[in-house]
């Protein structure tokens, strides 16, 4: 008998830490400890970011009690990343927000 995936999703990828942004400076942590899930970036959400200028390079699911908003600063393994959507995803349980995630071309500093 053959075991079916019953469509739940675990945060097993990595974590990483969310920081509030003012003036291109990290000015409070929102949350210390985000566990996400790795995700593809498909080609229609590439493209339709591509053409309103923005470069999406790595999408992430996280748990949908995470604090985060769009323009945050999301740090994983010291890279930095700008929040540049944020999406409901309820596809699979638990309810889920999916980031996707552009690489910062310069460092945000603390305040």
């Amino acid at each position: 008998m053959l075991k079916h995936k019953r469509g739940y999703q675990t945060y097993c990828d990595g974590w990483g830490t969310v920081w509030k942004t003012v003036d291109r400076r990290l000015t409070e942590v929102r949350q210390q400890v985000v566990h996400f899930q790795e995700q593809t970036v498909g080609e229609r959400r590439y493209w339709d970011a591509y053409v309103a200028g923005t470069i999406i390079t790595r999408a992430v699911r996280v748990p949908l009690e995470t604090a985060v908003e769009q323009g945050d600063i999301f740090i994983i393994e010291g890279k930095q990343y700008e929040v540049a959507q944020k999406d409901l995803k309820n596809d699979r349980l638990p309810a889920s927000w999916l980031l996707s995630l552009q690489s910062v071309q310069i460092e945000y500093r603390d305040k």
